[in-house]
This record gives structure tokens, sequence and C-alpha cells, in this order.
């Protein structure tokens, strides 16, 4: 009983920061087409950039987080404007653009940086919340609420507001919520920047448990891929649904083979894409 609580708990806080990554991923392809291999990067580059403020201004890690956080919301767009924008319709060029943009991201780091790992202090130092014989610290609980909250919030501006509604417009229809008066390029930026916050928050959570590395951009993105394929490319409640069976898939994969966590959702995205390449919530293609 005590794995299988173990399995739920922590399968349910790395799967909410998956989400975060995930929806971003997933908002950005559903209205610009664009499957952003440098999403990952974002993650990563937040980390660094709070890092660099801890050690440089002697800054706590909340006012570096948000540091790092405006950081990338203001970087993931200004990438798209400058560099993919002009690229045009060409879907194959586009795609090795952003996968260019993580490696380069990659050696930034390691040229500014170095290999070695950073870990970012905790938000919330020491503590733990006690569940019979289980025990979290009070940052990982922290991350996993943040992030159900974000994620409700986001829904909530994606339903209820004007922009998320002309977000779901473009996502059906680029042409046809131009043609209604719809700033889809504002949008789009819009976007992007909601995209590279979400990656922020979560790389930044992320490395103030497990550490970050210049190539820790590449599990993320790997994340953030398997669960689009698998809940399907666009849609926000396939994401969602998926990058929780990947979390908890991962979680139980540790609890029985440690070593064989990172391919868990490469497995995942292996089998479906074989038996059911438009993912649970696309579209068979005929």
């Amino acid at each position: 009983m005590e794995v299988i609580a173990e399995v739920l708990i922590f399968g349910f806080l790395i799967s909410s920061l998956y989400a975060l990554v995930s929806v971003g991923f997933s908002m950005i392809f559903g209205v610009a087409g664009v499957l952003n291999l440098a999403h990952g990067a974002m993650a990563m580059f937040a980390a660094y950039i709070a890092s660099w403020a801890i050690m440089t201004f002697g800054l706590g890690f909340l006012p570096a987080s948000i540091l790092g956080v405006l950081g990338v919301a203001l970087i993931s767009p200004i990438l798209y404007w400058v560099i993919i924008r002009p690229l045009g319709e060409k879907p194959v060029v586009v795609f090795l653009a952003t996968l260019l943009l993580g490696v380069i991201f990659e050696q930034a780091m390691i040229l500014a940086f170095g290999f070695n790992a950073r870990v970012l202090p905790p938000i919330i130092k020491g503590g733990f919340i006690v569940f019979g014989d289980i025990r979290i610290l009070y940052n990982r609980a922290l991350a996993g609420a943040v992030a159900v909250i974000l994620i409700g919030l986001l829904w909530l501006f994606i339903t209820r507001t004007k922009y998320g509604k002309a977000i779901q417009g473009i996502s059906m229809s680029t042409k046809g919520a131009a043609l209604s008066g719809i700033p889809t390029h504002k949008i789009i930026l819009l976007v992007w920047a909601i995209s590279g916050a979400l990656a922020a928050i979560a790389g930044l959570f992320s490395a103030s448990f497990l550490g970050v590395s210049p190539l820790a951009d590449r599990e993320f993105t790997v994340i953030a891929f398997s669960t689009v394929v698998l809940g399907g490319l666009g849609s926000l409640p396939g994401s969602l649904l998926a990058a929780f069976i990947i979390g908890y898939v991962e979680t139980i994969t540790v609890q029985f083979a440690p070593e064989a966590r990172g391919l868990a959702s490469l497995a995942i995205l292996i089998v479906v894409l074989i038996l059911r390449p438009q993912g649970l919530f696309g579209r068979a293609h005929e």
C-alpha cells in the first residue's frame, strides 16, 4: 500500500510539472503550427538565468526566478518574430530551425557556465509534509500546487477571456481569424510568451530539486513532444491527460527500474506513433 501511495503522490507532482511544459508546447503548435524543439531549452535557460542572478547579485530564489520567467517570456516571442516567422509556411525548415535553436542554447550555456550541473536553492527550505511513512518536501509540494493553479488559470484565460477566445479562433483557422479582425500576429506572440513562461516555471522548480545542466533541455523537449503526440497535436485537454499518463508511467518505472526512467516517455511515443499516430484526442486522417 505504501508503494501505491508513493506512486500516486509523486506521480501527481511530477506530472503537474510535465503538464506545464506540455500545454505550452501544444499551444504553440495549435496557433502557429510549429513543433518547437527549442521549447525545452526555454525551461533550462530560465534556471540558468536564475542561477546567474543568485550568484551575481545574491538574490533569493523568488526574485531570481521572477527574473528567469520574465526573461524567457520576453525571449520566446522574439525568437518567433525574428527567426521562425520569416521562414513562412515551411514545416520542415521551421522544425529544423527550432532544433538548431535548441542546440545553440545548449552550447551557449556550456560556454557560459560549463558542463557541471547546478541546483537552485528551494523556495521553501527544509520541512516535510508527512503522509504515514511518506515524506514530501515542502518545495516539491509547492511545485505541484503552483503547477495546478497555473493550469487552472490558463484554462480560465483561454475559455473566459477575449484573448483566450482569439487563441481558440486562431487554432481553428488562422486565415478565418484574421478575416474576423483578430490581430493574429499579436496573439501568436502572446502565446509564445505564455508558453515560454510556463516552461520557465517548470524548469525552475525542477532545477530546485533535481538540478539543471546544459543538456537538461533535451529531457524537457522529449517529455513535451511525447505528451503532445500522445494527447493529439494541438489538443490542450489531450496534452494534460498525456502529461499525467507519462508522469505516472515514469514514476512506476522509477519504483521498479530506476535506470530505465528516461526510456518511459520514448517507449510511449513509439507505441502511440505505431498504433494511434493522431493521439488520444486527435483526428484520424483519411
